[in-house]
């Protein structure tokens, strides 16, 4: 899955998402040592896929939402532009924030606590007039309503690029096996409102997969137009334009 979320709405007999996600699953779901081997292919093409449109639309910055631990800091300084992470797990955005001051960074990067849902509670911090939006790592999949998730981010303007898993089995055979080995007890698994597979667990997780039909009408329903699109076996990364 799926990098910790800015909030996911609820399901009903568990904790919210939100809570889920801020008070410690982020961290067990973005420890390195639970992903599957499978999973890096899927990690590359996400990378590229930013570093491409970056240079390609001329962006001048990158906004990690959902950042965790900022696997996308690397990316930003690779394509030279300035980085800022969102999260709403304080502990994260603390950890990320001793990272860039350790490397010096404190000039082109940044991290902030934020709930996605509410840009303009942090909006102030995006200090560009081309930036690039980035939901890694299928987190949109977390959210009860994504379409509300993308629409959005249309406040902020500029580019996106969103990764999410495809419906295919071994795709979500993977997943499975990723969110077991993470501790989630799984409660519930079942077709998606997106043509996927949605898994609920223990503790307000909840995650759910997209197949291209489904990703289509997503983006239909907020108001997004796609640019490019690149797709390897377990999903792909949609390049939208906001504006």
């Amino acid at each position: 899955m799926d990098a910790s979320p800015g909030t996911a709405g609820s399901t009903p007999g568990t904790r919210d998402s939100d809570s889920f996600y801020r008070d410690g699953g982020a961290g067990a779901i973005m420890r390195a040592a639970h992903f599957p081997d499978e999973l890096l292919s899927f990690l590359q093409m996400e990378g590229l896929a930013v570093l491409d449109m970056a240079s390609r639309h001329g962006c001048d910055s990158l906004i990690e939402l959902g950042c965790y631990d900022g696997r996308a800091l690397e990316v930003a300084r690779a394509a030279g532009i300035r980085y800022l992470g969102v999260d709403v797990s304080s502990s994260a955005i603390n950890s990320l924030n001793r990272r860039i001051a350790d490397e010096c960074l404190q000039d082109r990067a940044s991290a902030v606590l934020g709930n996605i849902l509410h840009s303009h509670e942090w909006a102030s911090a995006v200090s560009s007039e081309r930036p690039l939006q980035l939901l890694p790592f299928n987190l949109v999949g977390n959210f009860a309503e994504p379409e509300k998730v993308v629409a959005g981010l249309r406040e902020l303007g500029g580019m996106g690029v969103i990764s999410v898993f495809n419906e295919e089995p071994w795709t979500t055979a993977v997943r499975r096996a990723y969110y077991t080995a993470c501790g989630i007890d799984i409660l519930e698994e079942a077709p998606g409102p997106y043509g996927g597979v949605l898994f609920r667990g223990d503790g307000g997780f909840q995650s759910q997969s997209f197949s291209k039909y489904g990703m289509s009408a997503l983006l239909d329903a907020a108001g997004v137009s796609v640019v490019h699109e690149t797709t390897n076996r377990l999903g792909r990364c949609v390049t939208v334009r906001f504006t």
